[in-house]
This record gives structure tokens, C-alpha cells and sequence, in this order.
């Protein structure tokens, strides 16, 4: 990770959160932006159309994202189709960046979205003001606010409060991903839980960086960067009056030790989704990685499907508190041409725990409709046989439970990205853990000017901001 691949990274995410902050602002009678706002009676026909005469629901819709989420779709498709016999669906997927720069070419030239797509959730602050979504209160959705995770319910919330362009699918409560076998080989702990006792502190943390890596052979993590990283990984970058919160609770003790492993070269020091890293993991030669519990079906159908067996999942080191990296929406564009369909779709995956329940055996995306998790409690505490009779879904429950709300902005993926490139220069630089965290103040504050006054605008368009 390079200073000029983050500077091109930055450029291009900046342009995309200008683009979005821009779709925000454009109001119901924007013309093409806005497409054709539901009317509150064709609304109530709709919800109860869904609800009561399923059968009579027809026609063709697309449904667009990133994979895995198509193989989720596909997996509870039969339980849509036996409620929905004659709405036909079909997957339009690709990469995460280019669904989202297409989704959002879509929505600003008022055509070419398709009737449901996806969202990641560094990216809903930018679409939860957007008019060019359909508002999905107006079909009913506040009856599923309670049986949803409170902290994902909220970002889909408008800035104003009043309304709702998203339904939360699933969570990223995060795990820390560690090879068994290599533990194993230098003599570490496998148990998830003995395995978080000893890395409890940064000084256990070292001792295992130390025991598993081989210089220039195998690595104890792909960037030490990531350590810091954990600190922010739940995207809580700013409170409610836009403060940049950067000191936290034990940030500067991540620090000394990110900054040790460096030094040591125990880190890859290469992005954690390079193809590098991927075959990394799957060769062994990388040890551990942290992410949201969705990774477990990255490793088990991308990255590592022939690595059953050689790796175990427990919560984030050096004593951090739970968190949450990522999850995902679906939401409905106000152009979409079958709003019946698309709402019958979204319901049914989302606000089923058949449909949930479905998609999490097929890949791992861990619900946030909290019904699914009580319907089926078993498949959240089974032990999983490709992380070698473990049980990473009962201990992804427990942090999911104790995952706080946060306030979350258009600001936070530019932030996100200079927590690596801050960390890399001031490593590089031979700076203190103090100084670095100042760089990234600076950086931060730096990028992120422009934005901060888009959001603040858009704030004080709803009249949420004094």
C-alpha cells in the first residue's frame, strides 16, 4: 500500500462521496434525479398487495450487488418463488466499486437502476438523504423497526428522521481470523477462547507475531496498519456535531505495537483484499486477519474453500470492545418499474427468517433481523466444520448483541482510508505512535474539509443542524 495507490484510492472515493453528497441534495421535484416518487395510495397498495395476495404479485425484476450476495439470493430463491410464484428475478452482479459508481449514474440520470440493489455499508450515510430512493416507511416498513438491530436501523434513517430508504440485511459483528494449523505448529493455543486470552493484551499479541512469523517466509498479519485500524473499524468517526473523535482507549498502546511488528517485518504490509494477501491466507503463509463474520464465507468459497480445517475465528485482540465492520441494504430506486415486486423481494429476504435464515447457511452474512436468530438458534452455536468444529457464529452473536449505535457520515470512507496511509508514512518516517496519530488528525481534517461542508449543508437542509 503505497502513498501514490492511496492518493489515486482517496481521489476516487472523493469524487464518488461528492457525487452521492450531490444525489442527496436533489430534492422531489429535480426532475430526472428524484424518477417517479410513490404516491402514499399506490403505497398501501402495494404493502398490502405483498402481505395479502402474494399470488397475484407478477413480473420481472432485477436485483443488483456484489457477490457473495448473489449466492445468497440464489440459495433462499425457492422460498421466494414458492410465496411468489410468478415474479420472475434476475441477478445483475459485479464488483462492489463499479455497482455502486453504476448505481449511482443510475439514480442522478433518473434511469438505469435496477428495481433492488445492494448497498455496502460504508456507503449508506451517502444515499439515506437521497429522494432518488424510495421512502419505505410509506409501504409500511416501520411495523419491522423492532425486530431489527438497533445501530443498522438507524443509518437508514434520513438525516431529518423522517425517512427510511433502506432495510438493513446482515452485520459484520468482527472475528479475528487465525490459522490453527500454524498455531498449532509453533506450539500457540487453537481454542477461540484460550487463543483471545492470550492475545488480551498488545504483549500477547507480540508473542504470537513473533512465534508465527518467519522472515520473509510467513507473517503474522498482511499490514500492521490493521491494528490500528480495529480502533475505527466500526466507522465512528465523527459525533453528532461533527467532532473528529481520534483519541480512544488504548489507541496509542495499538500503535506501539503496530509499529513493533513493522519494524520486525511480521507484517505483510500489503492491503488485506490484495490477491497477494488472498493467496497468503490460503497458502498459510499469512497467519491472522480481522473482519466482519461475512468473512467466514469469503474463506469458505473464495479465498480458502480447500482450507477447511485450518482456521478458527474468536473476538478482536488487545482487549477491544465488540464491534462491527460493514453488513449491507437493499434499497428500492423511486424509478424502479416494478416498486410490487421489488417490495415483495426485499421483504421477503430480509424480514423472513426463512429468507435470512437461507442466506446466512449459504455465505455467512450474519442477520440483522434479530427474529432469524431466535427461529433457527442452532445454526448460530453449531460447531462448523470448516473452522474445524468451532463455533465463530455463536461468539459473532455475542458481539452482535453489544455493538453500539454510532453516528456515521459522508466523511467516514475518505477517513477510513488514511488510517493505512497515515500509519505507513509515519512508520516510514520513523514517527512516535503520538505523532502518527496527530498525521492522521491532519489528514483527515485535511481530506475530508470539502465533505465536511457538504455534510453540514445537508444537515442544515433538513434542519437537523443549528
Amino acid at each position: 500500500m503505497n502513498k501514490t495507490f492511496w492518493k489515486k484510492l482517496m481521489g476516487i472515493i472523493l469524487a464518488f462521496v461528492l457525487a452521492m453528497t450531490t444525489l442527496a441534495g436533489c430534492g422531489g421535484d429535480s426532475g430526472a434525479s428524484s424518477g417517479t416518487p410513490i404516491t402514499e395510495e399506490e403505497a398501501q397498495d402495494i404493502a398490502a398487495a405483498v402481505d395479502e395476495k402474494p399470488t397475484e404479485i407478477s413480473g420481472t425484476i432485477e436485483v443488483s450487488g456484489w457477490p457473495s450476495g448473489d449466492d445468497a439470493f440464489e440459495a433462499a430463491m425457492a422460498g421466494f418463488n414458492e410465496k411468489y410464484p410468478n415474479v420472475e428475478v434476475e441477478l445483475v452482479f459485479t464488483d462492489t466499486t463499479s455497482h455502486h459508481q453504476a448505481l449511482q449514474s443510475a439514480l442522478v440520470a433518473g434511469s438505469g437502476a435496477t428495481d433492488v440493489a445492494m448497498v455496502e455499508g460504508a456507503y449508506i450515510s451517502q444515499y439515506r438523504d437521497s429522494t432518488a430512493l424510495t421512502d419505505l416507511r410509506l409501504l409500511g416498513a416501520d411495523e419491522l423497526a423492532d425486530d431489527f438491530v438497533d445501530f443498522k436501523w438507524e443509518q437508514a434513517i434520513s438525516s431529518d428522521g423522517e425517512r427510511l430508504v433502506a432495510i438493513p440485511w446482515d452485520l459484520g459483528p468482527t472475528l479475528y481470523y487465525y490459522r490453527t494449523d500454524v498455531f498449532e505448529e509453533v506450539g500457540l493455543p487453537t481454542d477461540p477462547y484460550e487463543v483471545a486470552d492470550l492475545m488480551s493484551t498488545w504483549d500477547g499479541v507480540l508473542e504470537v507475531a513473533e512465534k508465527v512469523s518467519i522472515p520473509g517466509e510467513r507473517w503474522f498479519i498482511p499490514s500492521a496498519a490493521y491494528l490500528y485500524q480495529w480502533m475505527f473499524i466500526n466507522r465512528d468517526y465523527y459525533d453528532e456535531d461533527l467532532n473528529l473523535i481520534i483519541e480512544r482507549e488504548g489507541d496509542l498502546e495499538a500503535l506501539e505495537a503496530a509499529l513493533t511488528i513493522r519494524e520486525n517485518g511480521w507484517d505483510m504490509n500489503v492491503d488485506m483484499w490484495s490477491g497477494e494477501a488472498y493467496a497468503a491466507y490460503s497458502a498459510g503463509t499469512c497467519v491472522t486477519v480481522a473482519a466482519g463474520s461475512w468473512f467466514s464465507g469469503f474463506l469458505k468459497t473464495d479465498i480458502d474453500p480447500e482450507g477447511a480445517g485450518n482456521w478458527g475465528a474468536t473476538e478482536l485482540p488487545g482487549d477491544m470492545p465488540a464491534t462491527n465492520w460493514g453488513g449491507s441494504f437493499l434499497v428500492i430506486p423511486e424509478q424502479a418499474d416494478n416498486k410490487e415486486a421489488a417490495w415483495a423481494f426485499v421483504k421477503y429476504m430480509l424480514a423472513t427468517p426463512e429468507g435470512q435464515n437461507d442466506m446466512f447457511r449459504a455465505v455467512d452474512y450474519f442477520p440483522a433481523y434479530e427474529p432469524a436468530w431466535t427461529a433457527e438458534p442452532e445454526l448460530y452455536v453449531s460447531p462448523d466444520d470448516y473452522f474445524g468444529g468451532q463455533s465463530p457464529n455463536a461468539i459473532a452473536t455475542e458481539i452482535a448483541s453489544d455493538v453500539p449505535v454510532v453516528y456515521n457520515t459522508i466523511m467516514d470512507v475518505t477517513a477510513e482510508g488514511y488510517l493505512y496511509s497515515s500509519f505507513n508514512a509515519g512508520a516510514e518516517a520513523g514517527e512516535t505512535p503520538e505523532q502518527i496519530r496527530e498525521r492522521l488528525r491532519t489528514d483527515i481534517e485535511s481530506a475530508t474539509a470539502e465533505l465536511k461542508e457538504q455534510q453540514i449543508q445537508t444537515l442544515k437542509d433538513a434542519g437537523a443542524w443549528e
